[in-house]
């Protein structure tokens, strides 16, 4: 089986690269988009999986002219993809596209209300990219159908990620005992380590590259699915702040409602992640687990 990983170098790319060989994929690496490597591309793929996002943090989520670059190449990504006859795109989207919700289990037909360029981005490429692969389904032609399986991913931490993110910036503000603005933290979260979150990338990625997709389309298989990753531990954010601030023993003041909220505005994000355990995925790390992985790491370095 052979994937090509796009945006292979990001946080929960390079992890999912290692996830993939694990399961014995031959896999292409390419930093960013493949008009930059073309190089590196080989001749035929059974299935393509794309993190390649332009625009870090706040500034960059916000840059309307960054997210329609981020379209358009995907876009070109896709048709690559298909031209190497890949049995399936899957795309890396985010929980951004659900926007503010109060309304649990958030659920993949769940209506979306984006607020951020970001968010509103993945979700619009999400339904350009759903609409043309069910075009070539229904297509007479040679043309090979292709699945377009997007990924909305909840809160992934983990080692490497980035140093502004709540868990990365709260252990190092706890190792030194120093204090902690946050927001009010009231409402839900889900967080899931990463080496769960690439391997079920790797898993849902394994799936389709085995399917007769041809004959499966025909069966009258979806040709685009949307699917929820997240972990089984959805409980208040500040449930997961105050665990942490116990693993480390830190005497850090936690100053709860100092500040705002981010980007996104406030939001229950309580995932409903049953379309991914019907797959047969189970994760295997609980928050405590992947913390002390996190600082085994930090030890290391």
């Amino acid at each position: 089986m052979r994937a090509v990983v796009t945006g292979s170098r990001s946080f929960l790319g390079q992890h999912t690269v290692e996830a993939l060989r694990k399961l014995g994929m031959e896999v292409f690496c390419l930093r960013h988009s493949f008009e930059e490597e073309p190089e590196a591309l080989p001749g035929s793929a059974d299935v393509w999986v794309h993190f390649a996002w332009a625009g870090r943090g706040p500034e960059g989520r916000a840059n309307k002219d960054i997210q329609a670059y981020n379209m358009e190449m995907s876009m070109a990504a896709l048709k690559k993809a298909q031209e190497l006859s890949a049995k399936a795109f899957i795309f890396a989207g985010s929980q951004a596209e659900y926007g503010p919700q109060r309304t649990v289990p958030i659920r993949e037909d769940s209506m979306c209300r984006p607020v951020s360029e970001y968010g509103r981005a993945k979700k619009a490429f999400g339904d350009m990219a759903s609409a043309w692969t069910r075009s070539l389904a229904g297509e007479d032609d040679d043309t090979d159908p292709m699945r377009f399986i997007h990924l909305r991913i909840f809160s992934v931490y983990g080692p490497e990620d980035r140093e502004d993110s709540l868990i990365s910036s709260a252990i190092s503000c706890f190792m030194k005992d120093q204090p902690m603005d946050l927001s009010a933290c009231t409402q839900l979260w889900n967080y899931m380590y990463v080496e769960d979150a690439a391997a079920a990338i790797g898993h849902i990625a394994m799936q389709e590259a085995e399917r007769d997709v041809e004959q499966e389309l025909q069966d009258g298989m979806p040709s685009a699915e949307i699917i929820n990753i997240a972990g089984r531990d959805t409980r208040p954010l500040r449930s997961y702040v105050e665990e942490l601030h116990e693993l480390l023993g830190s005497s850090s003041e936690l100053r709860f409602g100092s500040r705002g909220s981010n980007l996104e505005g406030p939001s229950d994000l309580a995932p409903d992640i049953s379309k991914l355990e019907a797959r047969g995925f189970r994760e295997s790390y609980s928050f405590a687990r992947g913390i002390r992985e996190m600082l085994e790491n930090r030890k290391l370095k």
